[in-house]
């Protein structure tokens, strides 16, 4: 009889520890949102309460957050590893064809747009708000007059022309990243999460959003692109036909 008694509550506490172990990655899952065409070269880690979320049509892509806050990466080029400690949060939109490595120790917020071909590496341990790469941003936004800005979160757009294009945002949602390379336009209206629009060449590409997950839209031709994006799910699209598209 005693023996029953513990094989029992062997079992029992055996139960116990695989219900917990099951509520432990159910809400893991819940805080880490993997999208892509390359969504299986992700390895994801968060030690806390906080958030990942994950575009990746690149290379292999390591994210790992400790603490409360929130790492978004939307990965276009090459190799990323970010790693977030705190409540801040750590925003990059990729199209770098060498590695990325961003650290953010701090609390602050992190704001990082990679671009070219030379590897970078960042490393914030003063718990403030950075932009990378700053002054490109800042000429951008003040001396381009190819640049509008707008919207209640207009501070939190990081506008990027190479060329005579144009870039029009009105930011009432999360981060935006835009970049336009040629005499194309990037026009962009944000109302969800965070977004990333590049577009070369003389196309236009016009974007409508409020989707609550990160939205990616890429185009390398001369076509005209219009997105509509709505709903809770990743969105990442790309042209490379020189072809006018509709989404959806």
């Amino acid at each position: 009889m005693k023996s029953l008694k513990i094989n029992f509550l062997l079992l029992f506490l055996i139960a116990c520890i695989a219900v917990l172990a099951m509520s432990a990655t159910i809400w893991t899952e819940s805080h880490i949102i993997v999208t892509g065409t390359k969504a299986g070269d992700v390895s994801t880690t968060i030690t806390g309460g906080g958030f990942i979320n994950i575009v990746n049509n690149g290379a292999y892509v390591t994210a790992t957050e400790t603490g409360t806050g929130t790492i978004n990466i939307v990965n276009n080029g090459a190799g990323v590893t970010v790693t977030n400690t705190g409540n801040g949060v750590v925003t990059v939109n990729n199209a770098c064809t060498a590695a990325v490595t961003v650290t953010n120790t701090g609390n602050g917020n992190i704001r990082v747009n990679a671009a070219g071909s030379a590897a970078i590496t960042l490393t914030y341990t003063d718990g403030l708000d950075h932009v990378y790469p700053e002054t490109a941003t800042k000429s951008a936004k003040s001396a381009d007059s190819h640049i509008t800005v707008s919207g209640k979160n207009a501070a939190d757009v990081a506008p990027i022309i190479t060329g005579d294009g144009y870039i029009n945002v009105a930011n009432n949602g999360a981060h935006v990243a835009a970049t336009q390379t040629g005499t194309g336009t990037i026009k962009i209206t944000n109302n969800g999460g965070v977004m990333a629009a590049t577009n070369t060449g003389t196309g236009t590409m016009t974007i409508t959003n409020t989707c609550t997950a990160a939205v990616a839209v890429t185009n390398t031709g001369n076509g005209k692109i219009t997105v509509n994006a709505t709903g809770t799910s990743a969105i990442a699209l790309t042209y490379t036909d020189g072809l006018d598209h509709v989404f959806p």
